[in-house]
């Protein structure tokens, strides 16, 4: 089987052809691809033998895609980081029949930055993943089309999709954690023609489960601009760049003057951490790049075009994370487990593992939340929540490096350590629920996966007007609330969001009253409270 030095000879490295379409047609099938001369390998594709075209998307116009699914097999498709409703986000409840059509519209809300698609069946999404389903969704907006930024797809703004791969001997992809093959756009050992003026890389890793340590074999500096939800308020200067599974970062490069020149990218995979997958751990599943510095692109300088970008601008865009005074909650999320990064079932999040039929939280529609995700398992975990982006608060109570305070969609935690993060709700499931996962896809596909519900109380129970302040302590509760009013009320009934009656209490009026809710389900419901010709409604949480 090749392995990551078998083939001695460098290959250009593909780039994924670029549509801007009014409607994308995308086609998941199965290919047969020679990553190595002479080797046939069967791959999944989009439009193509592996992987998919980059989507230029524009942020306040409908996307519309149609989705034809040609494989053998249920597939779907993730729009990963966009704020999208949960009807269209593609997670494991929707499923593309083989030989369907998923008709996908959606107004893009996202600001300029780089994300992806990619499947997301139950189970299946690393099988397909690793087939090569998956491409870049490139969103442009005003605000970065007025800075003096690379922007020629190709030329000098390049997609880099960063994955290992494992060949068996007969030349198909061994389904793994690792692989001892790093394919770039698909590409083995490639090198990539760069202009001598300033480039931009897009980075994201699409790998199952390697994280990637970035930089530079002759240690130069490079400048991040724009992280998971896009750019952020200034390039910020590094050497050395962390990469989690999903996550993406653009950099710029200044090859001014450099002509003739070359550089390489590599991963230095012996710096990271006996806890994080692709170092050196016995416990983990073993590859030839484990806990190794390993190539990644070489990058050759030629000349310059005719309009170069040749400084790098000093700001970007103004970055304003949610206030933490808005957050009308705090959820705690535990990650537990301990095992091999290719283990089965050894991974939970707050003591539980995925099961569609469960909705493990619910959100209120336009609310923000604070949630406190804790790693007490031995491994590091990159953990990705859908409908949207969210902002790091805070990193074992340190604020984040300054690479880390823009716009967010994974939040890579090593073992034994927590992060808390801010998000606004403002997708509606509206019957299809969110994931929130490790996007490590051996954990994701082994149930390391989670989902929630965003509700929109004031269309959920419809002619339930309130015209007075209503407060229910403690929220949320467990068993037994207590009700205040401004004016005095004679009934207090609990509905759920579909509006079925689950608690009447009626008594002389009063201003206070209580309620037991200890052998309700956990979820979000309403309370109404009337008399005299008030009424007042609030919602009512139950753990």
């Amino acid at each position: 089987a090749p392995s990551f030095a078998a083939a001695q000879a460098l290959n250009p490295m593909a780039i994924p052809p670029a549509l801007d379409l009014d409607t994308f047609d995308l086609t998941v099938d199965e290919h047969v691809h020679q990553f190595y001369p002479g080797i046939n390998t069967n791959t999944y594709g989009v439009n193509g033998p592996y992987l998919g075209p980059t989507l230029i998307l524009h942020q306040g116009d409908t996307a519309h895609f149609r989705i034809h699914n040609e494989l053998a097999q249920v597939t779907s498709m993730h729009w990963h980081g966009l704020a999208v409703p949960g009807e269209m986000d593609g997670g494991p409840p929707r499923e593309v029949e083989p030989g369907e059509t998923w008709e996908v519209k959606y107004k893009v809300k996202n600001p300029a930055g780089t994300y992806w698609y990619h499947p997301h069946p139950h189970m299946l999404t690393a099988f397909q993943a690793t087939q090569g389903v998956a491409g870049m969704l490139l969103v442009k907006d005003a605000a970065e089309a007025a800075i003096d930024l690379p922007r020629t797809y190709g030329i000098d703004d390049f997609p880099v999709v960063v994955q290992d791969r494992r060949f068996l001997p007969g030349g198909n992809f061994f389904l793994g954690p690792y692989g001892d093959s790093v394919l770039v756009n698909g590409t083995p050992r490639p090198f990539l023609e760069c202009p001598a003026q300033v480039v931009r890389l897009r980075l994201l890793n699409g790998s199952n489960s390697r994280i990637y340590a970035l930089g530079f074999e002759d240690g130069r500096q490079f400048r991040m601009i724009a992280g998971d939800g896009g750019l952020l308020s200034a390039p910020v200067a590094m050497q050395r760049l962390w990469l989690g599974n999903g996550e993406r970062a653009e950099v710029l490069l200044d090859l001014t003057g450099m002509e003739g020149d070359s550089l390489l990218l590599m991963s230095y995979g012996s710096e990271l951490p006996v806890t994080v997958p692709g170092s050196n751990n016995m416990m983990m599943e073993s590859s030839i790049l484990n806990g190794v510095d390993f190539p990644v692109l070489r990058i050759r300088v030629g000349a310059p075009t005719a309009d170069p970008v040749t400084a790098i601008p000093n700001a970007l865009v103004p970055v304003i994370p949610y206030d933490e005074g808005s957050a009308v909650r705090t959820r705690t999320k535990l990650l537990t487990g301990t095992g091999m990064v290719g283990s089965m079932g050894m991974f939970f999040i707050n003591g539980v593992q995925f099961d569609m039929d469960v909705v493990n939280d619910t959100v209120l529609l336009g609310s923000t939340e604070i949630w406190n995700i804790q790693n007490f398992s031995n491994m590091a975990h990159p953990m990705h929540i859908h409908g949207g982006s969210f902002y790091i608060l805070d990193r074992d109570g340190q604020s984040p490096p300054a690479w880390e305070r823009g716009a967010k969609d994974v939040v890579l935690l090593d073992a034994g350590s927590s992060a808390r993060v801010i998000m606004r709700f403002d997708e509606p499931t509206n019957g299809w629920p969110f994931m929130y996962h490790c996007h490590n896809l051996m954990h994701e596909d082994n149930m390391m996966m989670l989902q929630y519900i965003v509700t929109d109380v004031t269309t959920s129970a419809p002619g339930m007007q309130a015209d007075q302040p209503l407060r229910v302590f403690p929220s949320p509760a467990v068993s037994l609330i207590s009700i205040r009013a401004e004016q005095p009320f004679r009934q207090a009934e609990l509905f759920t969001l579909q509006g079925c009656r689950v608690r009447n209490w009626e008594g002389v009026a009063s201003k206070e009253a209580a309620m037991d809710l200890s052998d309700l389900p956990a979820g979000a419901y309403l309370l109404r409270v009337s008399g005299n010709g008030h009424t007042a409604r609030t919602t009512v949480i139950r753990e």
